[in-house]
């Protein structure tokens, strides 16, 4: 789905209230996120991504082709480009389509120089947009603290439960029992600290008889991916760790389905990890970082919590994988049920929202 050329998905047809909105599209630049990617087919609209580089030249004059040469009802914007979100916002009363700012947190919540320079002098946009959406309730907060929009153009989505793929094959990078592995879907960005992961995965009772599966791109981060390499080596690791690197979906999901246990987290507050939702869509119990955003969203008493201090990942493995494994996959359970109605709940009020938006 990231892939280094254009990608145009046109995705299958759906009326809301009577009124398609196919001729409405989702616009991502640089990297496309699975929720975006999931969501804009489950509202049936145009996926238009376009992989650049920070300056943005190529993505802003492709841009500016579709928004300019087509009628649109509706754009929706993958932030936390800066630049796509004015070129649409300064586009949209021209052209007359409506738009809707999708905000990941890198936009409202930098965590480093870089991220401010590159998203701060763009936040005022969002004052324009027709609507926003957060991820979370505490995103949410923070969206409105940040900008003071009012809650009439703010709306909580949850990501859309993932469509497991139904037929999958096993990955030949795998050669161990699945039911034995624990999976860390991995995007090897700066907010997953897989060194520490291995860490404590490789100190764990559960070590032992399972391996560690960590998924993804490792190219991404080839420092880190040296350090978890020396590690796993000097610790005797070797077959207890297996960095597969890119694998296609049917493999993917042939691991999560398959797997005993996915590690779902990100280091930065005011973010749920899209893989969270695809460990509900398989009914896979899921052991987390217990940032303020997650036990908001998934409680409190939920058992497999850890946090960053060194032992925690540890305990957590061993509680929720090896000594009451079934009481963890019991509270996964009602969580996923749970988190599963937050999502269709936030869905089909965002369906709402859109017919009276493109109608407005």
């Amino acid at each position: 789905m990231t892939g280094e050329s254009q990608i145009t998905v046109t995705a299958k047809s759906k009326r809301f209230n009577g009124e398609d909105y196919t001729n409405s599209v989702f616009i991502a630049w640089r990297r496309l996120s699975r929720r975006t990617f999931f969501l804009s087919r489950e509202l049936g609209l145009e996926l238009f991504f376009i992989p650049d580089n920070p300056l943005y030249l190529k993505a802003a004059w492709e841009t500016w082709r579709l928004l300019s040469g087509r009628k649109h009802s509706i754009v929706f914007l993958q932030l936390p480009q800066g630049p796509l979100l004015a070129e649409a916002v300064s586009l949209s009363k021209r052209k007359g389509f409506k738009t809707v700012a999708d905000v990941h947190t890198g936009f409202i919540y930098p965590t480093s120089i870089k991220e401010y320079v590159l998203n701060k002098p763009f936040q005022r946009y969002l004052q324009r947009v027709d609507l926003v959406l957060a991820h979370n309730r505490l995103q949410a907060e923070l969206i409105r603290r940040k900008t003071g929009i009012p809650d009439e153009r703010m709306l909580l989505v949850y990501d859309p439960v993932p469509i497991i793929l139904s037929e999958t094959r096993p990955s030949s990078k795998i050669n161990v029992d699945m039911g034995k592995t624990i999976v860390f879907p991995a995007s090897w960005a700066i907010d997953e600290p897989l060194d520490l992961i291995t860490a404590e995965f490789l100190d764990s009772e559960a070590s032992r008889d399972h391996v560690l599966v960590i998924t993804g791109n490792y190219g991404r981060n080839r420092k880190l991916y040296a350090r978890i390499r020396k590690l796993v080596k000097y610790r005797g690791g070797d077959g207890k760790v297996v960095l597969t690197g890119y694998m296609p979906d049917d493999e993917y999901y042939h691991v999560i389905k398959h797997c005993k246990a996915v590690i779902a987290m990100s280091s930065k507050e005011y973010t749920f990890p899209h893989a969270l939702w695809e460990a509900v869509a398989t009914g896979k119990p899921f052991i987390t970082l217990g940032t303020e955003t997650m036990l908001d969203e998934i409680g409190r008493d939920y058992p497999c919590f850890f946090t960053m201090n060194k032992g925690s990942l540890r305990e957590t493995l061993d509680h929720c994988t090896v000594k009451e494994y079934q009481k963890a996959w019991k509270a996964s359970i009602i969580k996923a049920e749970e988190l599963k109605a937050k999502s269709n709940k936030s869905l089909a009020e965002l369906r709402k929202i859109i017919f009276e938006v493109g109608t407005v």
